[in-house]
């Protein structure tokens, strides 16, 4: 062990990378083929879609064409700089084992993937439709759900999955959507660069543009704010139909992410950042999973370090008030100079020193029997214009 001390060491590498926020770091675990350069069920970090071609990951449609175009859509929104790991399967196995074998790479990560983007190209396109989606649809966004969940409990870790609604078919009436479903870590988009007959014939969706944009925002904006501007593709189809065409309330009263176009602005947007869950749940938005999310991961930093720590206690064996307001005021403190003072939690500017953040310590515990301290911690998330209702008329001056 030695004798105490400090150890400060040099980083190396850094030059030219942006510092990436964990919040928005993605994995792509894609159907891939191996090279020299490029090895299956290895992870990779890359910062560019330059790195990821020096790996050998280049766009031939018999190779890894629709791992580079993920890759290259990717980094279109998020900029040279973001990082971003990679983590290939053969194409033989099917979307349920690309969704299990995320958790390898989860692992490795060491906490530090948010998101993991699926981009699913077998090597035999699957034709078998149920619903209007492919075969087993529902039962692959459950497993991936699982797995999210399981990484946020027991690693710490919050995960949310991006999936590709593969083989969709193109009518929207057919699909059952997700108004009854709880998986409120995984989102599913519908749309693609590319049409469905072309030469690549696409049966997924531009999950690196989704990707891309999340790593590129803030935990708290949507991916479909318009403010930040259009999508930089110049072209999105849902099946072979150009999405200005296509009946795309329908396809989000559903609940999958898709595509849009708005009056006046050139340029397509996604339409909103819904998860695959019912409208009452808390976190049926993305923007709103991924704020509690960062809450909850700094609430477990700032909470650990009081493990073990000695509590004073009064006559009755509970928690004394002043280490109560102690523990209160440093869990706050910590998610108030994460979040809110970086916009990403709502402060009402009405109240004094208001932040946005409650931490409150339950102080009437027996904690000499069961040594537990209880508490609950709220943050008070922005809200969305989703609806604007204006009239308009004529000043007259009367």
């Amino acid at each position: 062990m030695g004798k105490p001390n400090v150890n400060v060491s040099f980083e190396n590498g850094n030059l030219g990378i942006v510092a990436t926020s964990p919040d928005g770091i993605c994995v792509i675990v894609s159907s891939a083929v191996s090279n020299s350069g490029f090895a299956l069920n290895k992870a990779y970090t890359v910062y560019s879609l330059e790195e990821a071609e020096t790996l050998g990951i280049i766009p031939s449609v018999a190779g890894n064409y629709e791992l580079h175009k993920t890759i290259k859509e990717f980094y279109a929104e998020a900029g040279t700089g973001t990082e971003l790991w990679i983590y290939g399967l053969a194409k033989t196995k099917t979307l349920d084992e690309l969704i299990s074998a995320s958790s390898v790479v989860l692992t490795a990560s060491n906490r530090r993937i948010r998101f993991v983007v699926v981009k699913y190209a077998p090597s035999v396109a699957e034709v078998v439709v149920t619903a209007g989606i492919r075969t087993g649809f529902p039962a692959t966004v459950a497993a991936a759900q699982a797995i999210a969940e399981q990484f946020t409990t027991d690693k710490k870790q919050p995960v949310v999955f991006i999936i590709e609604a593969y083989n969709f078919t193109g009518v929207t009436s057919d699909l059952i959507g997700f108004s009854a479903e709880t998986n409120n870590r995984v989102a599913v988009l519908i749309g693609d660069t590319e049409t469905r007959t072309g030469s690549t014939a696409s049966k997924g969706a531009a999950v690196g543009v989704l990707a891309g944009r999340i790593a590129a925002n803030q935990v708290h904006v949507n991916v479909g704010r318009v403010k930040d501007g259009a999508l930089k593709p110049l072209t999105f189809y849902v099946v072979d139909t150009p999405v200005e065409q296509v009946n795309i309330d329908a396809i989000y009263d559903k609940g999958f992410i898709t595509l849009t176009t708005h009056v006046g602005k050139s340029g397509y947007f996604f339409v909103d950042d819904m998860m695959a869950c019912g409208i009452e749940d808390d976190y049926h938005f993305l923007t709103r999973r991924r704020v509690i999310d960062k809450a909850y991961v700094l609430a477990n930093q700032s909470l650990t370090d009081f493990i073990l720590d000695t509590v004073p206690l009064n006559n009755e064996g509970k928690i004394q008030a002043s280490y109560a307001k102690a523990l209160e005021a440093e869990v706050e403190r910590v998610i108030a100079q994460a979040m809110t003072a970086k916009g990403e939690l709502s402060a009402d500017v009405t109240v004094a020193n208001d932040t946005g953040v409650e931490c409150q310590i339950d102080v009437t515990n027996n904690i000499s029997q069961d040594s537990t301290i209880k508490g609950r911690i709220k943050v008070r998330p922005h809200g969305y214009g989703r609806f604007l209702e204006f009239s308009i008329g004529f000043n007259t001056g009367q």
